[in-house]
């Protein structure tokens, strides 16, 4: 090995040392997951068991809270790219600078700020007296208000908010890379706007598509605090199940299996997102 290798390897070394860090500290805790829960503490011990993956299949109730988040996660997901798709190549394409501007500061200041801020001012927006249930009383719409909060619905709200920008941001770069000509000879070729977006632009678009429907959905998969502060303790997904284990149970192996095992599924589902995105390029380059 040369002397500029042996550089080059050296300066990897604070990246591996970080990495390995962070995954021991994962694997120290799937660890626990094959021990059961001390009485009264937060020790572990007992001998080697897979009872907790047990306990976790043979229960309905585990197995629906995994399976409600991965198709939660796979409906807003698709909501994402419904939304985010005219908004990209709006950014993308448009001739307005001020269109563009206003589009791109709109995501900006969703994408920086804070978590606790979204979720709070959605709250405020659908809450029982919040500004829209006021509205449409005041409009003489509704006679009461409507419930917005601590159900599904808020919750699924405010988190294709949190999740756009991401799908946006990823879609817009796709959209630049498109060619405009293929476009161009459809409509010349008597297609209609329709016809030619969704028989050329999406199919040429089909790449970037999976890349951002996989980015997106990971990130539902995850998430935490909208569904803790939204859904009010009646909506659960496998972050706030596991916070419930850890923080309220105390039955940290329990909490350990259950990490361990909607991990494994869902790097399952982002694999089987990659093979997908690759299978779509052997198509479109085809």
């Amino acid at each position: 090995m040369d002397k500029e290798n042996r550089h080059h390897l050296w300066l990897t070394v604070p990246a591996l040392l970080s990495i390995g860090l962070l995954f021991s500290a994962y694997g120290l805790f799937g660890w626990t997951s094959f021990y059961r829960a001390t009485p009264g503490g937060l020790g572990v011990g007992g001998d080697f068991t897979f009872d907790n993956y047990l306990r976790i299949f043979g229960s309905w109730r585990e197995l629906a809270v995994i399976g409600e988040t991965l198709w939660i996660s796979f409906a807003l997901t698709m909501i994402s790219l419904v939304i985010a798709v005219p908004m990209a190549l709006v950014i993308a394409r448009s001739p307005s600078r001020l269109v563009r501007s206003i589009l791109l500061f709109t995501l900006a200041v969703t994408f920086l700020s804070g978590g606790v801020t979204r979720a709070y001012a959605w709250m405020v927006l659908l809450g029982n007296k919040g500004l829209i249930n006021l509205a449409l009383v005041h409009l003489g719409v509704i006679e009461r208000p409507i419930r917005l909060v601590f159900n599904w619905l808020g919750v699924s709200i405010s988190l294709v908010h949190f999740l756009l920008p991401f799908t946006v941001f990823t879609l817009v770069g796709a959209v630049k890379n498109l060619p405009l000509s293929v476009e161009e000879a459809a409509r010349n070729l008597g297609a209609t706007r329709m016809t030619t977006f969704f028989r050329v632009t999406l199919p040429l678009l089909s790449s970037g598509l999976v890349v951002a429907a996989s980015l997106t959905y990971s990130l539902a998969l995850s998430s935490f605090l909208f569904p803790l502060l939204l859904g009010g303790g009646r909506v659960r997904m496998v972050a706030n199940h596991i916070y419930e284990r850890l923080f309220v149970a105390y039955d940290i192996p329990f909490a350990a299996a259950t990490s361990a095992v909607f991990l494994v599924l869902s790097f399952v589902v982002i694999l089987g997102f990659a093979g997908l995105e690759r299978l779509v390029r052997k198509v479109v380059v085809r």
